[in-house]
């Protein structure tokens, strides 16, 4: 009899021991969702508001980027109808021919023939765009035309726009961009690595207080291969103090767990980061904009001049005239 209570002894232990942590939380996760479980550990209040915050500040990050990553894609405002490629064969064309000119030897020729065009790609923005077409127009008129001057003055302030836009780009996408970015793929990944350890370890704890509360109404804390044995008292109550000992254990770690989770999204949410690349957004745009203005009001200033001389040698025209 008493091999035999050993050996029942012995196969409760194993599977007890057998019994690991990913089960005990997945069975114990499952309960819940089925809504089997009792008197699950809550969480304090003050832990779900910092929970709260750090997704609310995760969802900002992710809207803020949906838009703002636009910035490293250099034809965001170009027209998706708009096409320049004749105006960018004819740039080619000319390149080859002037190579062609310039080569001394047949070796030379056929290298300006067959290599591609060394000519630097023009920027794909509509300021750009506006400029290329301005200045391309201005050519087709005789250079006294005062429509000619305008043209290539609007060119002018058009490309000092449009570099001025590609300026802000580039502040943006490197103080904004990439390092919210590195925001949602190193910080956030780590805090939400502490958030998951408290919610593992919390399953681990409900479900150590789950068998005790099981033992204490008369159920056992195995799945019951030992109870077709007769109990041993000395070591039902050696079992009691184990599970005790494993509760007081995990409620240990559970805060621990806890501690260093509110530690990360304190620091996380505390960091002056993401304020300070969307400082640096504000200004970047503020000084595109006020370089717009800038050139747009000299070359007003410019195109009126140029339009009151016209007009004055219209009136003149036609009062010689009459």
């Amino acid at each position: 009899m008493d091999t035999l209570q050993g050996f029942g002894k012995s196969v409760s232990n194993t599977f007890s021991t057998s019994f690991t942590p990913f089960a005990a939380r997945t069975s114990q996760f499952v309960k819940e969702q089925l809504g089997q479980a009792d008197d699950k550990t809550q969480l304090p209040a003050d832990y779900r508001e910092l929970e709260a915050r750090v997704d609310a500040l995760h969802k900002v990050h992710q809207r803020m980027l949906s838009v703002t990553t636009q910035f490293g894609n250099e034809p965001y405002d170009y027209p998706p109808n708009l096409r320049e490629s004749i105006t960018d064969l004819s740039r080619n064309v000319t390149g080859r021919i002037q190579a062609l000119s310039n080569a001394a030897t047949p070796a030379e020729a056929q290298q300006a023939l067959v290599s591609p065009t060394q000519a630097p790609t023009e920027p794909k923005t509509f300021a750009h765009a506006i400029s290329r077409a301005a200045s391309a127009s201005s050519q087709l008129l005789p250079a006294s035309d005062p429509l000619s001057s305008g043209l290539e003055k609007l060119s002018t302030a058009s490309r000092q726009i449009g570099q001025a836009r590609l300026a802000q780009d580039k502040v943006i996408v490197e103080q904004l961009v990439r390092p919210w970015t590195t925001n949602l793929n190193l910080p956030f990944k780590h805090v939400a690595k502490y958030r998951q350890e408290v919610e593992n370890s919390r399953l681990l704890l409900d479900a150590a207080k789950a068998r005790q509360r099981q033992r204490e109404q008369g159920g056992g804390a195995g799945p019951g291969i030992g109870s077709i044995f007769k109990k041993n008292p000395a070591d039902e109550a050696a079992v009691d103090e184990q599970l005790r000992h494993e509760v007081e254990t995990l409620e240990d770690k559970f805060i621990v767990a806890m501690e260093e989770a509110v530690g990360a999204m304190t620091e996380l949410l505390n960091t002056p980061e993401p304020l300070r690349g969307l400082s640096a957004m504000v200004h970047a745009q503020l000084e595109y904009h006020q370089a717009a203005v800038d050139a747009l009001q000299d070359v007003t200033e410019s195109i009126n001049g140029l339009q009151r001389e016209q007009e004055a040698s219209y009136r003149q025209s036609r009062e010689t005239s009459s």
